[in-house]
């Protein structure tokens, strides 16, 4: 009978001391699952950071990775197809077309114990053919050359202001085929370069707009575009748009 007594007097002291004392766990790490699965190319460069936090990993193949890192906001990039600098921005060296850079990035909160992110590459180039045509003998051999302000991505994806121009021979089919970055505006612009002197420039970003792409899409399409030439007129078009300009003969 005491001990009942005693029982009952204690128990819900018991009980509310341990309801209120809990474990700070404000400190312990967030375990942080990324799950990079269809990679559309290997290998991978995986980056982790944020303050007083820095992790890198070389990814050759489809898998799930368990991190123990500080709770915050951590920066999560993986780069597939080129290369970064220490900035993690991909900068296109003069002359060169781009890379075929597929991208991740995000900013994660890492403030629950465990936190999963997809880890999805995005497409962030655009394979442009330039398909040019006209009537039989149209003209001498000429080069083509594709100018514009962006020279690679920022870390995030973000087109890279620079200074970018790729000069390309049209191969016996009349095809000339280059890599684009991701644009930001429409100011690419095309030559026609015949013995080193550009004899017509063509505003090519503003054709590619008016055509109906979308530089800001997730995944960036390729594209064709055809160039009919005569003796008086160029017409430019892809599968659904068309544009017919005048010219001074260079044929």
């Amino acid at each position: 009978m005491f001990f009942d007594r005693l029982l009952r007097h204690f128990l819900p002291v018991l009980l509310l001391v341990s309801c209120s004392v809990k474990e700070d766990r404000s400190a312990c790490p967030c375990a942080l699952i990324l799950d990079l699965s269809g990679l559309p190319v290997s290998p991978v460069v995986l980056d982790v950071t944020g303050e007083g936090y820095a992790h890198t990993e070389v990814v050759h193949a489809d898998t799930v990775l368990t991190l123990p890192v500080p709770k915050g906001d951590l920066a999560v990039s993986a780069v597939g197809g080129a290369l970064a600098d220490g900035e993690g921005s991909v900068r296109i060296p003069a002359g060169e077309e781009a890379p075929p850079l597929y991208l991740f990035y995000a900013v994660v909160p890492t403030l629950a114990e465990q936190v999963t992110i997809p880890v999805v590459l995005r497409k962030q180039f655009c394979t442009l053919e330039l398909a040019f045509s006209g009537p039989p003998g149209y003209g001498p051999p000429f080069e083509v050359e594709v100018e514009g302000s962006v020279d690679g991505w920022l870390r995030d994806g973000s087109p890279a202001p620079g200074s970018f121009s790729r000069r390309l021979l049209p191969g016996d089919d009349g095809r000339a085929v280059l890599r684009l970055p991701r644009q930001g505006d429409d100011s690419l612009l095309m030559h026609i370069v015949f013995s080193d002197r550009i004899v017509r420039t063509f505003a090519l970003g503003s054709y590619i707009a008016e055509s109906g792409y979308d530089w800001s899409a997730p995944d960036l399409s390729d594209l064709t575009l055809h160039v009919d030439i005569s003796v008086t007129s160029v017409t430019l078009s892809t599968d659904c748009w068309s544009r017919t300009e005048g010219i001074d003969v260079w044929i």
